[in-house]
């Protein structure tokens, strides 16, 4: 638990330091993320019989940071990049010995996940520093509150299992325990910051609700994936939590989730 604690600390402060320093930092560090993820899931992948090329998301993750980071490039030129990462995949794979269509595949599915998820939080990095701060909190917070309490509210109350083939130690009173304190903990946020505020109070407690409904399906995802490989975690980057995808799989989706829906409300 001490050693849990103590790599949670640190993550934390590294990753407050990339947020808030600026644009460039976070970036950088969630470009990052994204190919120790990729790494992760390729190893995971290769448990399932496939052997996909790590090379390819991890370019496409670097092409997509730039993009958005240099907003004068066109996307089309974004589309360029993919068109011609899918054709090298599947040349690549048809001349190697080693790699075969599902190879492919897989490659293609990285992109698209934890790819696509993590593409989303770089594209909140890149918006106006209001914008940015008020939707990354909101997604970010949302994820760690509700796994914390659901972590708590299980232990207290927890009877019925929400997903018991995926994972067996969460319980449909933990995942209630957290919505609902994670949704009083954003009413709080909303009054105490409410003139940085992007949206009323109403609409702000539609978006953390679904933050944490979409958070613990992200989460639940990830474990869905960890059960079919026959692996406990995606790596040991960080100690007592696991690889990096162990970490961020709820945020992939709380954060993108909290900018379409603060666009839909606004």
């Amino acid at each position: 638990m001490f050693k849990r604690v103590i790599s949670a600390l640190v993550l934390l402060a590294l990753s407050a330091f990339c947020f808030i320093a600026c644009k460039e930092t976070a970036v950088v560090f969630v470009t990052a993320c994204a190919c120790i993820s990729f790494y992760e899931m390729t190893n995971c992948l290769k448990k399932l019989g496939k052997n996909p090329l790590m090379v390819i998301p991890c370019v496409f993750a670097v092409a997509c940071a730039a993009v958005l980071y240099f907003k004068q490039l066109h996307t089309m030129w974004l589309g360029a990049v993919v068109m011609l990462l899918f054709l090298i995949t599947f040349v690549f794979c048809m001349k190697s010995k080693e790699h075969k269509a599902q190879d492919a595949l897989a490659t293609l599915e990285m992109m698209l996940y934890p790819g696509l998820a993590i593409i989303g939080i770089l594209f909140v990095c890149c918006l106006p520093r209001k914008e940015f701060g008020v939707i990354f909190t909101t997604g970010f917070l949302s994820a760690i509150s509700c796994d914390t309490f659901a972590l708590f509210g299980g232990m207290a109350f927890g009877k019925h299992k929400l997903a018991p083939t995926v994972s067996p130690k969460k319980t449909i009173e933990g995942s209630i325990s957290g919505t609902l304190v994670t949704v009083g903990i954003g009413v709080g946020a909303w009054f105490l910051f409410k003139d940085y505020m992007l949206v009323s109070l109403l609409k702000y407690i539609i978006i953390v609700f679904i933050c944490t409904i979409v958070s613990q399906i992200g989460d639940l995802s990830a474990s869905f994936i960890k059960r079919e490989a026959g692996i406990k975690d995606y790596g040991n980057l960080i100690p007592g939590h696991g690889g990096m995808m162990d970490r961020i799989d709820s945020l992939m989706m709380s954060i993108p989730a909290a900018y379409i829906l603060t666009e839909l409300l606004r």
